[in-house]
């Protein structure tokens, strides 16, 4: 919700507070920035001092502060709104994902983390419609749309039911955990799977595939939209259906099928003569993409022990700002060299390193 739903106003805010669309784009930036520093601070402190304790207060101040954001009546005030709702929003993606693997273990866990991402994914397709068309009220109507968390936290903080880890005093004994779960390199290799995975879903899936459409393919922005949400859906499928896979198939070996589909799907997009034979390459990305992260997410809450598992999953969680933040500045640059072909080139090149590192690392 808290980009998903605000892409679609961004070049109304900028004509509304006559400013640059790349002014208008700050707010993302300024919404992703915190989680990078407070997310696995915030995770540390749900280990010592409960996930309800963190995530509640944290549901209520995005709410608050995205709700906020309506009344701005400057772009600074905007942009102060939307930094305090990304304070809020840094440690939810992170202790959802944390409760998911408390509360579930083995098979049940991967199916779980299935349906969390089939659920990122429908959003992921749906808010930037819902966002849009809110829009026509104004350019402050969606973010009405996070005042929803405010009952949500109440649900989680009165009716959700699940495990806490018992509360200590002990930095420095909770901090050793941590740091020696860090050594542990099969851990590391899944931090690293996670981090290449979004680098290539921000970079050329997400932000260079719709010039690509549009520099060869002069297609409309809506078939530019069907086509990324044609991601989300293939996406979503093969989520919901991880623990499935699970069940049949090691977890690593699911994870290197799904790297190798993306070098595959990478492969083909520079060379699709039409928006019909792109399409393919993309639904295939999809596919990979919804059977590696709930896998990848699974694999990294059985890493951790319940009382040290906010930390490991925070800084799962800020791997994962940290390569949505860098993927389209590098992704671009890369663009101005090589173009098309060198950006997708390259990110096939990428995928193929770390299926190699995953054959020999990820036992």
């Amino acid at each position: 919700m808290g980009v998903s739903s605000i892409t679609p106003i961004l070049p109304l805010v900028a004509s509304t507070f006559d400013i640059t669309v790349g002014r208008a784009a700050m707010l993302i930036t300024v919404y992703t920035l915190p989680g990078i520093f407070l997310t696995p601070v915030l995770g540390m402190l749900a280990d010592m001092v409960g996930r309800k304790t963190v995530l509640v207060p944290s549901m209520l101040l995005f709410g608050i502060a995205g709700f906020a954001c309506s009344f701005a009546n400057s772009y600074e005030q905007l942009i102060f709104f939307r930094f305090i709702q990304g304070v809020g929003s840094a440690a939810i993606g992170a202790l959802n994902v944390t409760m998911v693997g408390d509360i579930f273990s083995g098979n049940q866990r991967a199916e779980a983390m299935g349906y969390n991402s089939a659920v990122l994914s429908i959003g992921a397709t749906l808010y930037p419609v819902i966002g849009g068309a809110l829009a026509i009220i104004g350019w402050y109507a969606p973010f009405y749309l996070p005042l929803l968390a405010i009952p949500v936290a109440f649900i989680i903080l009165f009716y959700l039911h699940n495990p806490e880890p018992e509360k200590s005093s002990d930095v420095g004994a909770y901090l050793k955990k941590v740091l020696k779960n860090l050594k542990n390199r099969r851990l590391l290799m899944l931090f690293a799977a996670t981090m290449v995975s979004f680098i290539l879903l921000y970079g050329p899936i997400l932000t260079m595939i719709p010039f690509l459409i549009e520099a060869r393919f002069t297609e409309s922005s809506f078939l530019i939209g069907l086509l990324l949400s044609s991601v989300s859906i293939s996406n979503g499928i093969t989520a919901v259906n991880a623990g499935r896979l699970s069940r049949r198939f090691r977890p690593e070996a699911l994870v290197r099928l799904s790297f190798i589909l993306y070098v595959a799907a990478l492969l083909m997009m520079p060379f699709a003569p039409g928006l019909l034979w792109l399409s393919v390459p993309v639904v295939l990305y999809g596919i990979g993409q919804g059977m590696n992260i709930p896998i990848l997410i699974t694999m990294i809450a059985g890493e951790a022990a319940l009382e040290n598992r906010g930390a490991i999953m925070s800084l799962n969680g800020m791997v994962i700002k940290i390569a949505q933040t860098i993927a389209p500045i590098v992704m671009s640059f890369v663009y101005v060299i090589g173009g098309f072909d060198g950006v997708f080139i390259l990110s096939a090149a990428l995928a193929i390193m770390i299926t190699i590192l995953l054959f020999f690392k990820l036992r």
